[in-house]
């Protein structure tokens, strides 16, 4: 072969080896293959031809084979890339301590080659050797030119698994300056927001599609870390950019769960459908989806999908279980299956925080204790409402055992007006008290329906105020209603819960009736003109129950107001969205007279104006509305004419 030949052979030979390397980073195995085995039918003991079909092995799983193939490569040539893929095969069959020998003999090889340290650091991480792993990684570091950043990069997701954040977060940012490409900023805002530092993630978001307003994936970021702060009108509108652009299952969850909480129930059935085509497996958006038909008032729909959830082999992450059990829970609830609701509910206690008594007190079991001891009955994750609904189960605890209830501030006083009835006291302290020693175990108030064994409503009488609500005698002038038409606008649904005040503005035309606000002054936005505002400034909820027993009815959305109101037996008009709350299903009506609406198992003074279907918020409540005020007049007339 002349001089001209060899040159020819060589640049083939360089040629077929480039196209089988650029086919295995392109992830075509077969190509790669090809090429490889192309040049061993040249020559059987080419070494760069061994270890091309050795990586490719790698590659295809086959790690027995890239062993043998890698190491015949390193016997004829050892240089440190052949060492390098011996090392990964190696550790792929579990032989961990070959693994770190073949790579220390790569870095021996090509002691200042960066990919080989690389290399050597994910590897002796990989064996627990995270000494040897710092090292390569800061050789690696020293070593890399300044525009070169895969190994500042690599370095700072290394930091990160060592728990070492703020270093990680440094050494991004560096990453981040030096090539403010939308991936490196993108890493660098998941890192400051699970750092729990959303306002500078969010600054480095904004940067980054100041430079690349298109990028799907900082859209979705930037979407998810809005809809956290709660402002789901905005999250939507930066998640239907994302969705434009890079429909991702991520993106199209999140988005499902914002139009969720705008009362978008239909758009929001139509991106999760889209989710779960995407990402079939992912028992999480399978979740979301299985909310929305609840949500949506198709309750058996949504039974049946939560069980599918829980049906699921292998089965969803331990946090996913426990919320399909605690939401199928809410779905035999509002089925009326009390007995199996009260169990499936438990399952909220494997993912909300846990009470600090939890830790030095035993769980109740619902048999007396020893004496002088007390049960310790405190609260989490609800809210006031929902304690105000459930303090009746206090009352029956206290029937077996002493009670010590821990309540929050603003309710200390109210529920210290509980006990008629109950066999054993209820003392009253709040969380930042420490009169709780004489406790000898605890649990949730909202467990004590199912540690009771309550499988029916618990028959009613008025449990809370200074004394039962009474009509008025003898007052002359307007009827006095009480108004509440929005709840805390930080809950999950509160754009179907609540009603925009100029959906109220035919109440105030109204004759004959005084309306008064039940709502803080002030709280979430402003009230109807026509509302008088009665309660004092800083009033707690014993000062609200003292405002109802003044009034001749209280009309309400689904929230505090109306458990209170009809706790201490006032006259209830509640307005129910539809698909609500489990309480408020049929399966809990009280048999009424013709053309009356239906009354409450759970409080007998309340009267239920339901959605009739699923609509937009903004059009959910004109029928609900037209009803309230045809029965509003009626009963002002009728008291008029007696």
């Amino acid at each position: 072969m002349n001089a001209n030949s060899a040159d020819r052979h060589d640049a083939g030979r360089r040629d077929i080896l480039a196209r089988g390397h650029a086919a295995l980073r392109a992830g075509d195995v077969t190509a790669a293959r090809a090429c490889f085995a192309t040049l061993r039918a040249c020559r059987a003991d080419d070494p760069d031809a061994l270890h091309g079909l050795a990586c490719v092995a790698l590659a295809a799983g086959r790690a027995d084979l890239a062993i043998s193939l890698a190491g015949q490569a390193v016997r004829l040539s050892p240089q440190g890339a052949f060492h390098e893929v011996l090392a990964r095969a190696l550790l792929a069959r579990g032989h961990r301590a070959a693994a770190q020998a073949a790579i220390r003999a790569a870095c021996v090889c090509q002691p200042d080659d960066v990919p080989v340290l690389l290399a050597c650091a994910e590897i002796m991480e990989a064996t627990g050797d995270t000494w040897a792993a710092t090292e390569a990684y800061g050789r690696a570091v020293r070593l890399s030119p300044a525009p070169a950043l895969r190994a500042r990069r690599l370095h700072a997701r290394f930091l990160w698994r060592r728990g070492q954040r703020d270093a990680a977060i440094r050494q991004m940012r560096d990453v981040a300056r030096r090539a403010p490409d939308p991936a490196h900023m993108r890493e660098l805002a998941e890192m400051l927001l699970a750092h729990q530092q959303p306002e500078q993630a969010e600054d480095v978001l904004r940067a980054a599609l100041a430079r690349s307003p298109d990028d799907g994936a900082a859209l979705s970021l930037l979407g998810a870390l809005v809809f956290a702060r709660g402002q789901m009108r905005p999250a939507a509108a930066v998640l239907e950019r994302a969705m434009a652009h890079d429909p991702t299952a991520e993106t199209c969850n999140n988005l499902g769960l914002a139009r969720m909480a705008l009362g978008d129930m239909a758009g929001a059935a139509r991106v999760l459908a889209v989710a779960m085509d995407l990402r079939p497996d992912d028992a999480r958006i399978a979740l979301n989806h299985a909310t929305g038909l609840f949500e949506g008032g198709r309750v058996a729909q949504a039974g049946t999908a939560y069980e599918t959830i829980l049906a699921r082999n292998p089965p969803p992450d331990r946090d996913t279980r426990a919320r399909a059990r605690f939401n199928l829970g809410v779905v035999r609830l509002a089925q009326g299956r009390l007995r199996q609701g009260w169990a499936l509910w438990e399952s909220r206690l494997g993912f909300l925080p846990a009470h600090p008594s939890a830790s030095r007190l035993p769980r109740w079991d619902g048999r007396a204790l020893p004496a002088g001891g007390a049960l310790l009955v405190h609260m989490a994750g609800q809210g006031l409402g929902d304690a105000v609904h459930f303090l009746r189960y206090a009352i029956l605890a206290a029937r077996r055992v002493p009670v010590v209830l821990e309540v929050p501030p603003p309710l200390r006083r109210l529920a210290a007006t509980l006990g008629q009835g109950a066999s054993h006291p209820i003392k009253i302290i709040t969380h930042n008290t420490d009169d709780n020693a004489d406790a000898a175990a605890q649990c949730d108030l909202f467990s004590l329906p199912h540690l009771l064994g309550a499988d029916s409503v618990p028959p009613f009488r008025p449990y809370l105020g200074e004394s039962p609500w009474r009509q008025p005698d003898g007052r002359r002038g307007p009827l006095r209603v009480g108004l509440c038409h929005a709840g805390n606008a930080a809950y999950r649904f509160d754009a179907r819960r609540s009603i925009a005040v100029q959906a109220l503005s035919a109440l105030g035309a109204m004759v004959g009736i005084e309306f008064v606000s039940l709502r803080p002054k002030g709280r979430d936005g402003v009230d109807p003109a026509f509302v008088r505002h009665e309660l004092p400034d800083g009033a707690d909820l014993l000062d609200t129950a003292r405002l109802i027993a003044t009034l001749d009815l209280v009309i309400s959305v689904d929230t505090l107001s109306a458990h209170l109101a009809g706790a201490v037996g006032c006259p209830v008009w509640l307005l129910c969205r539809f698909g609500g709350d489990w309480r408020w299903s049929a399966a809990f009506d009280l048999p009424a007279p013709p053309l009356l609406r239906p009354a409450s198992q759970w409080y007998p003074s309340l009267r239920l104006f339901r959605q009739a279907s699923l609509l937009p918020p903004q059009q959910a409540w004109t029928q609900v509305m037209a009803e309230l005020c045809r029965a509003l007049q009626a009963w002002a007339t009728g008291r008029e004419r007696a």
